[in-house]
């Protein structure tokens, strides 16, 4: 009888979790959401020949996890999931490594705007900003590293001022995507929600 009532509780929390008045995916799912993200990245290239265009995707499910959820950290956590992904699949563990402290830095000043901004992380034009501002960070230590150092990345094969463009421009529009996916998915309905932006 006891292992009935076990069983009966478990599905009754699971159902809770994923009940439509919840709209808050578990942890297991955001590191999922995460590894998504590297699955698209690593096998579904759209290889637009342009620096960040990755930030589409990476913006439109860090940004779709934050503005749907209300707990701390949540952007790492789907980072991890990323991170974890990228160096598992990737052929050049290396090149992976490479990507996972700027990732968690995207995640860390993602979740910390959300902290310290609250529900006008809900307009359109500051998630874009806040998505933009962290993401455009990626290419700036690059850059960074390259002056001291003598190594050049990848992106650098585009001339001056353009790579910052293209990963603001990139984080920006994957950020609206996910704050438009974070309104479907209910987060507007909530009773601290901003208006349309």
């Amino acid at each position: 009888m006891a292992q009935t009532q076990t069983g009966k509780w478990s599905l009754k929390r699971l159902s809770r979790l994923t009940a439509p008045e919840s709209r808050e995916l578990s942890l297991p799912a955001l590191f999922l959401l995460g590894v998504a993200v590297a699955v698209v990245h690593r096998y579904f290239d759209f290889n637009l020949g342009l620096p960040g265009h990755h930030g589409l995707e990476l913006l439109t499910a860090v940004m779709f996890a934050r503005l749907t959820s209300d707990r701390p950290w949540v952007a790492v956590i789907v980072i991890t999931g990323t991170a974890a992904g990228e160096v598992g699949l990737s052929p050049h563990i290396l090149h992976a490594f490479k990507n996972v402290p700027l990732y968690y830095l995207i995640g860390v000043v993602i979740d910390g705007g959300y902290m310290l901004l609250g529900r006008r992380s809900r307009f359109l034009a500051v998630a874009a900003a806040l998505g933009a501002g962290a993401f455009v960070l990626k290419p700036l230590i690059l850059y960074g590293i390259a002056a001291v150092s003598g190594i050049s990345f990848g992106f650098m094969r585009q001339a001056g001022w353009f790579p910052i463009v293209t990963y603001l421009s990139f984080g920006g529009i994957g950020s609206i995507c996910g704050a438009l996916l974070a309104r479907a998915w209910g987060g507007q309905n909530k009773p601290d929600s901003a208006p349309s932006a």
